[in-house]
């Protein structure tokens, strides 16, 4: 009889499992508590492996993401779910990423993502039009999502080969790279003092459709020859040197 029970407890183990692997991705986004200002297009595949060829946060369009569900992660009470994305840089972001805690404020760890530095200027309200140039690498340890943007987050953002086009002029602006935090809800960006331009400055994302920012340039020894043209733009230098910065 005792045979007859295990056989019968493996069979069922057996059989729930073939029914979660079934169940259809769409199905189960529709229990997850994703930000209101998140959608998912063209949703396909089952709970173990989905693909959704976009994902849209607001103005943000992240294309050709795929999802893998860890199944001892379920067995933990904690979905875990290992996310790959893009393919074209120069159409939206490519990179990877884990989400959990998908039932209450999603965190996201070991994220890499790269993208083109131009995608992100285009999004900004600066003084003169000006085109960017190669990729930024953004590497996130922890992000926990909160209110407005963040409840945590832990990070650094690197664009190498930074350069822009502006007056008609391509200019080299050496390596920048930046710090990424979360200050009361909003996700705050600054921007490390090693640097070419003298640049010092902090950026604040309060949501997906408002930013702001503040801080100085300051040239230097180091600062482009064919960027300072552009200063007379920004305004006049105050009695330290210092050109403000603000948006």
């Amino acid at each position: 009889m005792k045979k007859w029970f295990a056989y019968g407890a493996i069979f069922f183990s057996v059989y729930i499992v073939f029914l979660i692997s079934t169940i259809p991705a769409a199905w189960l986004v529709s229990f997850i508590n994703l930000p209101n200002n998140a959608q998912v297009s063209e949703l396909s595949g089952t709970v173990w492996r989905s693909y959704a060829k976009q994902v849209r946060i607001d103005n943000v369009e992240i294309n050709n993401v795929s999802s893998e569900l860890s199944f001892f992660s379920l067995l933990m009470l904690d979905p875990k779910v290992k996310l790959t994305f893009g393919g074209a840089l120069f159409s939206g972001p490519e990179g990877k990423l884990t989400a959990s805690q998908l039932l209450e404020k999603i965190k996201i760890t070991d994220a890499e993502i790269s993208l083109a530095a131009n995608q992100i200027a285009e999004k900004l309200n600066l003084p003169i039009p000006l085109q960017a140039h190669n990729l930024i690498d953004i590497k996130v340890d922890e992000f926990i999502v909160g209110k407005p943007v963040c409840q945590q987050m832990t990070g650094a953002i690197d664009w190498k080969k930074a350069s822009i086009t502006a007056l008609s002029e391509k200019v080299k602006l050496g390596a920048l790279s930046a710090a990424l935090a979360c200050e009361k809800g909003a996700l705050a960006l600054t921007i490390s003092p090693k640097n070419d331009l003298g640049l010092t400055f902090t950026a604040y994302v309060h949501n997906m459709k408002r930013a702001s920012g503040n801080g100085y340039l300051k040239p230097g020894a180091n600062f482009p020859e064919k960027l300072k043209p552009v200063l007379s733009f920004i305004g006049k230098a105050d009695n330290q040197g210092r050109y403000r910065l603000n948006f």
